[in-house]
């Protein structure tokens, strides 16, 4: 099985998918068609498939190739697969219609197999490994959370609380050397609130969910990071997102997405066919 290379991170898809380094770039997954694989269910997993269409120009039906106890939904890959923002958004839409229907093992955007009897072959191999894999995310949905910061807002605050930023303010050396330690002081004092406020965050979330991934940094961001949220876990996890933010509307943005297929709890062992 095959997949494009760098198809995961950086911009040109839905917020908070797992897309192309450069969605604009061709990223060749195979020269000829194949059965692409958007994720992987068990075999008593509704697949209401209707009206769902898979990736290229010209996006075929979705279906399932079935081999008891799992299954996998697919379409057919086109011959030459591109990273470009039209499929990485179908990706994403098939995998979240699958995943508010039931429990699905979201695979990575570009996952091919030569063919449907090859794909069913290694189905049945890993069946065991997939079915521990989707236990280990059931009931559960992803929700990414970033905390947008506002460098500026941060800077007017260390300049007026911090010591040390207060102590290189209050000697009143205007040269170079004194604006040099001012600069210097302002730097690690922001340094510090924003790990502070990461650390916050971080450290306030974690316990409202399964688990805890760390995401691709974020131009801006002083944190970016996917939590695993069950349904009974979901309302004070929200909860918990709104009071932050209402805490460090002051320092800059926190943002939370979701819910997303659980594209960062897929067990390594459980990554792909």
């Amino acid at each position: 099985m095959s997949e494009p290379t760098g198809a995961l991170g950086g911009d040109g898809s839905p917020p908070d998918v797992p897309s192309a380094a450069d969605a604009d770039s061709a990223v060749t997954a195979t020269d000829s068609k194949g059965t692409y694989v958007f994720g992987i269910v068990a075999a008593d997993h509704p697949c209401q498939l209707d009206e769902l269409t898979g990736v290229g120009a010209e996006p075929e039906p979705v279906r399932r190739v079935v081999a008891e106890p799992v299954a996998a939904v697919v379409g057919a890959a086109p011959p030459r697969l591109r990273a470009k923002r039209r499929d990485l958004a179908a990706h994403h839409r098939v995998l979240t219609a699958l995943a508010e229907q039931g429990t699905v093992l979201p695979m990575r955007f570009g996952v091919v197999a030569p063919d449907d009897d090859a794909l069913r072959e290694q189905l049945r191999e890993a069946a065991d490994r997939y079915l521990s894999a989707l236990r280990e995310i059931a009931g559960a949905a992803e929700y990414n959370v970033k905390l947008l910061t506002d460098e500026d807002a941060v800077v007017r605050r260390v300049a007026d609380t911090d010591p040390a930023v207060l102590r290189e303010r209050g000697a009143g050396d205007t040269g170079y050397e004194g604006r040099v330690r001012l600069g210097q002081a302002v730097a690690t004092a922001v340094e510090a609130a924003l790990r502070a406020d990461a650390d916050r965050l971080v450290t306030t979330l974690t316990p409202l969910a399964r688990r805890t991934a760390p995401a691709p940094p974020t131009a801006g961001a002083a944190v970016n990071a996917s939590f695993l949220v069950t349904d009974e876990q979901l309302e004070p996890f929200q909860g918990a997102v709104h009071e932050l933010a209402h805490e460090l509307r002051a320092d800059g943005e926190v943002r939370c997405t979701g819910p997303l297929p659980p594209y960062s709890f897929v067990p390594d062992e459980g990554g792909e066919p």
